[in-house]
């Protein structure tokens, strides 16, 4: 009897709840009132328990294939926030140096085709500092005007230090290595090193 009463007050919630907009869900409590007689006994309980059980779990959401979504979603969206690895012809190479330096033009030979040189840097902010990707320092001879005495270990410094996802590139004919500069920038190499210690250093620089 506790069970009957059990039923018919969780049905009565359950019918409030849908307020009736299942026709399905008529018809339904239509044969359950015809049939009230024997679907109470024990039989009739047990099957009205399956059929209860039955539509609480159909209408239970899926949360499973809604968390996939989402994450498949987000991944989606991380992949397209991401930022798109250049090429060699994208690349944007700076030179700074006061003489005509060789490397230069075998860069351009060697599919860097966005590889350019100046004599000094006045301005750090300037649009040919934010521009380019890689930047070749020299040591002697530039940033003179902005450091008398640090000269291109001072203005590589200050270039690493105002934009840290540069690439910053001490050279120098001279073995220098007390400065601060070195343990800031990127890399350094000698300004007699091989062409290809400088194109290899632009393609590890690609692949990060």
């Amino acid at each position: 009897m506790h069970k009957i009463r059990y039923y018919s007050y969780t049905l009565s919630l359950w019918v409030i709840k849908t307020k009736y907009t299942d026709k399905k869900t008529e018809k339904i409590m239509d044969w359950i009132m015809n049939n009230k007689e024997w679907l109470f006994s024990g039989l009739g309980i047990a099957i009205f328990g399956f059929i209860l059980n039955f539509f609480r779990k159909k209408n239970t959401p899926v949360k499973i294939e809604n968390n996939n979504f989402l994450t498949i979603q987000d991944q989606n969206s991380q992949d397209k926030n991401s930022p798109k690895k250049k090429t060699k012809a994208e690349i944007q190479t700076l030179f700074i140096d006061d003489e005509k330096f060789d490397i230069v033009d075998i860069l351009k030979k060697a599919e860097f085709p966005n590889t350019k040189t100046i004599k000094d840097i006045l301005n750090l902010d300037s649009s040919i500092i934010k521009n380019a990707d890689v930047i070749f320092v020299d040591v002697n001879g530039v940033g003179c005007k902005l450091f008398p005495t640090d000269q291109g270990l001072g203005l590589a410094e200050a270039i690493k230090t105002r934009n840290p996802e540069k690439f910053v590139v001490i050279y120098s004919a001279q073995e220098q290595r007390l400065h601060k500069a070195f343990s800031v920038v990127d890399a350094v190499l000698q300004k007699n090193a091989e062409p290809y210690e400088f194109i290899n250093l632009l393609e590890n620089f690609l692949r990060k």
